[in-house]
């Protein structure tokens, strides 16, 4: 969470520096909220991203980042070892935040039937738009420095276009308009740790 440690003098006493872009407000949507937002990313574009981020609180940059290969439906489990940034105007698959981020999340039953249709309707894509698929597709570079092809990752487009971190932008914009509220992808990571906290996780889990 922090990446800089301060000393007090007086006490000696070693305090966090919170990073100037450290998000200190939580918010959590309501049910009512998250009811709506349900509606509103059925069947788009963002879907995949909202599921991750309502179930498993993933940061957006790992959505992004997720590959195929880091999907195990028969475990059901997500393996989060990497995540998707832009760096210097070029995207890349780069390290997570810090170690202690890489993780394998359980999915629940909700999102595993999820990504079973998702990886269904995937197979026949690859089939249906296979043209445009090739001609679409671009290479981005992993974390070892190769460089794979888009259709690797989970949020890419039926037809083969790459989704980037940037793609909720444009729906952040479109909830405040038609849904009446401020939305974040951050605030779904938001609520669910905080409805982990409701059912008493324990907090070295948090």
């Amino acid at each position: 969470m922090y990446n800089k440690m301060c000393v007090n003098k007086d006490s000696r006493i070693r305090m966090p520096k919170i990073r100037v872009d450290e998000d200190l407000d939580i918010v959590s949507f309501t049910k009512k909220q998250m009811l709506s937002l349900d509606a509103y990313f059925r069947d788009s574009n963002a879907e995949t991203a909202y599921m991750l981020g309502k179930y498993c609180g993933l940061r957006i940059n790992e959505c992004y980042g997720l590959k195929w290969s880091n999907i195990d439906l028969k475990a059901g489990t997500i393996l989060i070892d990497r995540q998707m940034q832009c760096q210097n105007g070029v995207f890349k698959l780069v390290p997570l935040k810090t170690r202690c981020a890489k993780r394998t999340l359980y999915m629940a039953k909700p999102l595993l039937m999820y990504f079973k249709t998702l990886s269904a309707r995937e197979r026949q894509n690859a089939k249906k738009y296979a043209a445009q698929r090739a001609q679409n597709q671009s290479f981005i570079e992993d974390v070892d420095g190769n460089f794979i092809s888009n259709l690797e990752l989970v949020n890419t487009l039926e037809n083969g276009k790459r989704q980037t971190i940037n793609s909720m932008k444009y729906h952040a914009q479109q909830i405040q308009r038609l849904l009446g509220f401020k939305f974040k992808d951050h605030f779904l990571r938001h609520t669910y740790g905080t409805l982990l906290a409701d059912l008493n996780t324990p907090a070295h889990l948090l």
